[in-house]
Parts: C-alpha cells; sequence; structure tokens
C-alpha cells in the first residue's frame, strides 16, 4: 500500500504561501533500524522556500532522495495540498525538479562545488568548505568565482579535494543561469541557500544525538520538527529586541513547536 507524504507526518503540516521566489531542497541521511536490529542509511529531503520580500520558512520535510519524477510530484501534491501555486527557482541536482510545478526553473545548488562526504563543520576542511560555498554564492560571475576558489588557503592537492568536487571547474559552469539573475534575485537566492546551510548545520546535530530511527516516517517526523524549530530560532535570533515582543506566534504543531506567522 503507498502511503502519501503528507500522511506521515507525527506533526501537523502547517499552510504554506502561495508563491516562492525560490526554494532550495538538500537530502540528509539518517540512520533506520531494520528488522534484524541493525541499522540502515535511509535519506530524509527537506526544503526551504523564500519570498521577494526575503521572508522565509520551511517547507516540509519526505522521505527518499530527492531524485526522479515521481519523488517531484509526491513534494507538489503536498506543497499544492498546503496552498503553493507557484515556486520560480528551485535549486536542486536532480535535472528532473523541472516537474515539480509548471514554470519552474532549476538552478544548481551552491553546495554540488564542495568535496563528498560529511565532515564536521568546526574541521579546518569543514570551515573551507564554508567558505567556498559562501564564495561562489556571493561571486558576481563565473570567473570571479573560479577566482576566489582557486585562492582558497588549501595546502596541498589531497587537502584540495577534500574540500572541492573534483569537477569543480565543470560545476561552476553551471551557475552561469544564476549569475544571470538581477543583483536582487541573486540576493534572493543568496539568502535561501545561507539558511538552508545554517538549518541543516543543527539538523545534522540533532540526528547524530538522536541515534538510530525505529522507521522512516519517524525520522521524516523528526527531521521536521526539528527544522520547525530552528526556523523559529533564527528568525527570532535575527531580530532587535525591540521588534521581538510585538511579535504573535500564531501557528503551532501537535508536538508544541511554533511558527512565525506572516
Amino acid at each position: 500500500m503507498t502511503t502519501s507524504f503528507a500522511s506521515m507526518y507525527s506533526w501537523q503540516p502547517m499552510a504554506l504561501c502561495r508563491q516562492y521566489f525560490n526554494a532550495h531542497i538538500e537530502e540528509h541521511c539518517v540512520q533506520v533500524l531494520a528488522a534484524d536490529g541493525t541499522s540502515r542509511e535511509r535519506s530524509v529531503s527537506c526544503a526551504t522556500g523564500m519570498v521577494a520580500n526575503r521572508d522565509w520558512e520551511v517547507l516540509g520535510a519526505w522521505p527518499g532522495a530527492s531524485v526522479g519524477p515521481a519523488f517531484w510530484r509526491e513534494v507538489w501534491t503536498d506543497i499544492e495540498d498546503r496552498g503553493v501555486d507557484k515556486i520560480s527557482l528551485l535549486c536542486a541536482a536532480d535535472l528532473d525538479a523541472c516537474t515539480l510545478c509548471p514554470g519552474t526553473t532549476v538552478l544548481r545548488p551552491f553546495w554540488r562545488v564542495l568535496g563528498k562526504g560529511y565532515v564536521s563543520p568546526a574541521s579546518s576542511v569543514g570551515i573551507l568548505r564554508a567558505e567556498a560555498r559562501r564564495a561562489v554564492r556571493e561571486a558576481s560571475g563565473v570567473r570571479a568565482a573560479r577566482i576566489a576558489l582557486e585562492r582558497l588557503p588549501v595546502r596541498a592537492r589531497a587537502g584540495r579535494a577534500a574540500v572541492l568536487s573534483p569537477d569543480w571547474p565543470a560545476v561552476l559552469e553551471q551557475f552561469r543561469p544564476f549569475y544571470a539573475l538581477r543583483s536582487h534575485r541573486r540576493a534572493l537566492v543568496r539568502g535561501g541557500d545561507e539558511y538552508l546551510e545554517q538549518l541543516g548545520s543543527s539538523l545534522r546535530r540533532a540526528v547524530a544525538r538522536h541515534g538510530p530511527f525505529a522507521d522512516q516516517d519517524t525520522a521524516v517526523s523528526f527531521v521536521a520538527r526539528t527544522l520547525s524549530r530552528d526556523e523559529l530560532r533564527l528568525k527570532f535570533s535575527n531580530l532587535s529586541k525591540a521588534a521581538r515582543p510585538v511579535l504573535s506566534l500564531v501557528r503551532s504543531d501537535v508536538a508544541g513547536v511554533a511558527s512565525l506567522g506572516h
């Protein structure tokens, strides 16, 4: 029997905005217990969306890798049921992401320029990866990005291979549609990636602390609740103390995770 993504949530899926200028999707690995008591690696995908006024929010979390038309159809069914009717730009590694909804343009995600495998953000490689990701999204074009990456203070060939993808010069060429955007539109895409990067870092720590999940449904629910909590934390951390008291929390899920209203 096939179970829809929305029914997998043990948290209450939130209503979303009608239109997003850009969205970013990313996969995370989780450990799920098998029947024999061993743990198996599974993927959970999550996404953030940004509207034209630079406000942003977590769109959700879904089981599986973000690959293939079937995945994108299921994601669209979920977020369309929650009020979305348009996403202009989608940063995703899978070219089939263009099937998400009519009129969506797919951009390459900035993390594609980085080396493979997880490293601690606090490690020397992790710090250089963050610097490389920031350099690419803040560059004015492919040439400027290439110069910035060539100037990274990596002392050995092996170290550069850990920081950057082996084909990073070719990957940079795939960012031309991003650099062709007007400056204010590039700023919106950059902002969405920055939020996703911050959320991803805290999510990986939370998943590691949790350990293996009973099943993938539980893992998806945990990821969704963790992202909702961290969304609220990040939004409040960016507000001045004077502005915070006038805000009201207008929605919360059954687990008590509240989100800011628009």
